[in-house]
């Protein structure tokens, strides 16, 4: 971060820059530090497991302690405090100084006459607040506006950017009438997550993609792989933003890419396909969000057929296991069922362990949807041992980003809930969160909303009312027509306990967020 270098560079000590960080980018006391030196949550978990090798730690442990205390983080302990001010060099009072002070307000100063500031006088533009800047932005991003954003988010990495978001959201005080500058800061993700096609930096990458752009026939394999790559940004605006804003992207890139296929060299044609085949499945997956089933199955039906004609075994397993998906959730289990069995045919010819655990857990939510007992537990058996057999850091294909154990909990919780048994939904949704990165917000909010449904089902009203709050806090980031439904179904549960504080509170909440939905039962 340039503002920090700058602020070190004029003899500022690193508590000095991580104050600096914090008021003007307004994130929190775990975060600021981080920031000032320029890691991510990966790097500071490398950092602490050099040098506490027998406490290892991840990326997510270090995210949910910056989201405390918000309640979808993770206080940290005193000892941990005290090994980031390590890694830090600072103190462990510095890393909680956002944190309300309950003693007597000290007397008030005499005034002072104002002077520069000496942090303002060495930011530069480039370093200016994203947030203030974008309140003073038109609520339309206009080619002149995403020009701009794109050079205020040069080197700003979409997830750290998505965390810094879904924290202010969840921390501020929901009274605030922010919903204006939450659609800004949407479009400041989304421009974040299309940069890579916006703002490439190698010069000949840049030339060689803009020449096949204006001559398909001229497809190389470098151009190939620059799809690829950009795909994963793709997915990630639909788990942070929504699908209201990912299908655009989507399916504009779909077009592009079908283009390129017709053309398409017969050595390069396969590799074409594939990346076809992912961006149908991801218009359907947005679709499917959106509440357009049959658009949906279009879509999936489209990405199938050319997974099929690339060849590619383990692409064809995924599309199925959506396919098996969407019947499930329109209650339409046996449909699902017969799309999970193919889908595990077909893993069973690769030699990927996380086909195998996803289609067996798409197989496992149509049987227990179909009520067959016995086959969900046997799928979950067979997902356990796939996910068990995910050694970390192999390599494995871009579109199993989002499935790991975490994934597989989760399921668990939901199986339970359908068959009746909350308590072990409960512990299996427990054991899910923390696992879950929180700038998936698709992933965590249905994994809250099961945990909500457990705590429903025992008769938990405070607790279920609470957390239904907290997926409404979300909301504000990802207004997904699904997310929204699942909050309307819990409060429609809550229905007969309306009279209750902690209903009342949550309505005053929902009446804020403007939520409504309609029915559903099943996670994602």
């Amino acid at each position: 971060m340039q503002f920090a270098t700058e602020l070190r560079a004029a003899g500022k000590t690193w508590p000095d820059v991580a104050a600096a960080v914090r008021h003007r980018y307004r994130v929190n006391a775990r975060v600021a530090p981080r920031l000032a030196r320029g890691l991510s949550q990966r790097q500071v978990a490398e950092l602490w497991n050099q040098r506490w090798p027998d406490d290892p730690k991840t990326f997510k442990n270090i995210s949910t302690w910056e989201l405390w205390p918000a309640s979808t983080g993770h206080a940290p302990s005193l000892d941990t405090l005290d090994r980031l001010a390590q890694l830090y060099e600072c103190s462990a009072p510095d890393l909680l100084a956002d944190l309300p002070n309950h003693g007597d307000p000290p007397p008030r100063p005499s005034p002072v006459p104002a002077g520069p500031d000496p942090s303002a006088e060495t930011a530069t533009s480039a370093g200016a607040d994203l947030l203030e800047g974008l309140a003073a932005e038109p609520l339309l991003l206009t080619p002149q506006l995403a020009g701009t954003l794109v050079h205020r988010l040069h080197g700003i990495r979409f997830d750290e950017l998505a965390q810094a978001l879904i924290m202010w959201v969840q921390q501020a005080n929901p009274g605030l009438n922010r919903r204006e500058l939450l659609l800004k800061i949407s479009a400041a993700l989304t421009v974040a997550a299309a940069a890579p096609l916006l703002d490439i930096a190698d010069a000949d990458e840049r030339d060689r993609v803009a020449a096949v752009l204006d001559d398909p026939s001229r497809l190389d394999l470098a151009t190939i792989t620059h799809a690829e790559r950009v795909l994963q940004h793709y997915r990630r605006q639909g788990d942070v933003l929504g699908p209201q804003i990912a299908l655009q992207t989507a399916l504009a890139q779909r077009q592009v890419i079908a283009d390129l296929a017709t053309s398409a060299p017969e050595d390069l044609r396969p590799r074409v396909l594939t990346v076809y085949a992912e961006l149908s499945q991801m218009v359907g997956w947005q679709l499917y969000n959106l509440g357009d089933y049959r658009a949906a199955q279009y879509y999936y039906d489209d990405a199938r057929t050319a997974a099929h004609d690339a060849e590619n075994t383990e692409l064809v397993t995924y599309v199925l296991c959506t396919m098996s998906q969407l019947a499930t959730w329109q209650n339409k289990p046996r449909v699902g069922i017969d799309h999970a069995i193919a889908a595990q045919a077909w893993a069973a010819q690769t030699d990927s362990p996380a086909a195998r655990g996803y289609a067996a857990d798409v197989a496992a939510r149509a049987f227990a949807a179909a009520q067959q007992h016995d086959k969900a537990q046997r799928a979950l058996e067979q997902e356990r041992a796939a996910v068990r057999d995910m050694a970390a850091g192999t390599p494995r294909a871009s579109w199993w980003y989002f499935y790991d154990e975490s994934f597989y909990w989760g399921t668990k919780a939901e199986c339970a809930l359908i068959l009746g048994t909350p308590a072990q939904a409960l512990a299996a949704a427990g054991t899910s969160l923390p696992m879950i990165d929180p700038t998936n917000v698709h992933n965590y909010a249905h994994t809250l909303a099961l945990q909500s449904q457990a705590h429903l089902q025992q008769s938990d009203i405070a607790e279920a009312s609470a957390i239904v709050g907290d997926i409404a806090h979300i909301s504000g980031v990802n207004r997904s027509p699904r997310i929204t439904q699942r909050i309307a179904d819990l409060r429609t549960a809550l229905t007969p306990w309306q009279r209750s504080r902690a209903v009342r509170t949550l309505d005053d909440l929902l009446v804020h967020y403007r939520l409504a939905g309609s029915s559903s039962t099943n996670k994602s």
